[in-house]
């Protein structure tokens, strides 16, 4: 059965007529291989250039202070046709990000969803041997549906997008 509707694919059936044993296999086989070269090439048009990575970068800042350090995900929206997986940032000391994935600068664009998580260790008590993580911000900013936190990344253009937290 073919898969796509190509000519190529069945290139093996007017070549080879019935009868002529391994000679027909043989064009068979080659014409299967070239099948399977010329698809890549068939397909390569598809997309635009939207459908690269969009460059994102920001500021985060909570009650008008720079935040020092933590991370930022953005989460694709799934309620605005958002898809594919989180991507996230570390924060700087003046509180600014450049969102990345695995091999390039940028995510998909889109609308997200956007969390924001800070932690700091404060030095242990006098007589306590280690003190536990303290939130920087409230809860709330670590969840998805609850942050309140929403962006448009936009195709051929760096996004700036900045966030002041309350």
């Amino acid at each position: 059965m073919p898969i796509a509707n190509v000519p190529v694919i069945n290139c093996w059936r007017s070549l080879a007529p019935r009868g002529l044993g391994s000679a027909a296999l043989r064009i068979r086989a080659v014409c299967s291989f070239a099948s399977i070269l010329l698809l890549p090439l068939i397909f390569a048009g598809c997309g635009g250039p939207s459908d690269g990575p969009a460059a994102a970068t920001g500021k985060v800042s909570y009650r008008g202070q720079p935040l020092p350090h933590g991370t930022i995900v953005f989460t694709p929206d799934a309620i605005r046709g958002g898809t594919g997986l989180p991507v996230r940032a570390e924060i700087q000391p003046d509180g600014s990000y450049r969102l990345k994935t695995t091999e390039t600068t940028g995510l998909p664009p889109g609308w997200y969803r956007v969390t924001v998580a800070a932690v700091d260790t404060a030095s242990p008590a006098p007589g306590m041997p280690f003190s536990g993580p303290r939130s920087l911000l409230p809860v709330k900013y670590r969840d998805p549906e609850q942050s309140g936190l929403l962006c448009e990344v936009k195709a051929g253009k760096e996004n700036a997008i900045n966030f002041n937290l309350e």
